[in-house]
């Protein structure tokens, strides 16, 4: 009885033991199931570990900074010397002028007693230069003219030809290189009470203006219509215009793409005429 009794608790044992390593099996099976499907639902959510952006979260910083500017000298009726060149630059510097767009830019070439003004600001303010003419009459050159810190990468000068024109109106585009990317500048004079159409075809004329799909954020200042609708049509915004402005001042109109941001701007009185300054954010690509 007693060797019965023995071989009874030895199978008992070993029932429980084969049981409990069943147990432990399932148990390890389970957790590798878990495993398995937690991976399984990490893979089908693109495997993100990034946390979800904050409501909060500080908008983004621009890359560069630039200061525009817009001056017209077509009504400035007294002679540009020297003198008022030297402090004409000294306010570029203190404004920290980037980028200047001037229109009715009157030049005299060969004409010894004449300062150019053209050549005489590149000069003194050390800057980059492009000018378009618009008329040239016994020796008296008329256009528009960009001024520029940064590189001048090309420009050209754009006729008004398919309107009616008063001087021979025109607009000097011009590709500058601000570091973080190129902007498109234009410096435009347009065609004195002319038609909205009429304005709207010189406008199209001005290929960074017509050409939306080169990416490029483009400024241009001048005469400009206040028309809302024809900036629409060409996606560009007007800089806030202070009513005490006058008449005469520039117009400056921006791209309205996510690239630039108008920061600030304001007008500051010069011995030249009122000049429109503008500071826009500048974003990579």
């Amino acid at each position: 009885m007693d060797a019965s009794f023995r071989e009874s608790a030895t199978v008992r044992r070993e029932a429980s033991f084969i049981t409990q390593s069943l147990v432990n099996l399932l148990m390890t099976l389970r957790v590798a199931f878990i495993l398995s499907l937690a991976l399984i639902i990490l893979i089908g959510s693109g495997c993100s570990t990034t946390p979800p952006k904050s409501e909060n979260a500080a908008p983004a910083q621009p890359e560069t900074v630039v200061q525009v500017a817009g001056l017209n000298l077509t009504d400035l009726n007294k002679r540009i010397d020297r003198s008022q060149i030297a402090e004409f630059v000294k306010v570029l510097k203190r404004e920290q002028i980037d980028m200047l767009a001037v229109q009715g830019v009157a030049r005299y070439p060969g004409v010894a007693t004449r300062v150019d003004f053209v050549d005489e600001l590149s000069s003194q303010g050390d800057l980059r230069s492009g000018f378009g003419e618009m008329l040239n009459n016994s020796g008296r050159q008329t256009g528009n003219a960009i001024f520029s810190t940064f590189p001048i990468l090309s420009h050209f000068n754009q006729s008004f030809e398919q309107v009616k024109a008063v001087d021979f109106e025109a607009g000097i585009e011009a590709t500058i290189d601000a570091g973080v990317r190129s902007l498109g500048i234009i410096s435009a004079r347009l065609p004195g009470k002319a038609s909205t159409g009429d304005q709207a075809k010189c406008l199209s004329l001005l290929s960074s203006l017509s050409m939306p799909d080169k990416k490029q954020p483009v400024i241009i200042a001048g005469n400009l219509p206040d028309a809302d609708t024809l900036r629409n049509f060409f996606g560009c915004v007007e800089i806030p215009r202070p009513s005490s402005v006058p008449r005469s001042a520039p117009r400056i109109w921006y791209s309205s793409s996510p690239p630039l941001k108008l920061l600030e701007s304001h007008v500051i009185e010069t011995s030249l005429g009122s000049m429109v300054v503008a500071r826009f954010g500048v974003f990579r690509p």
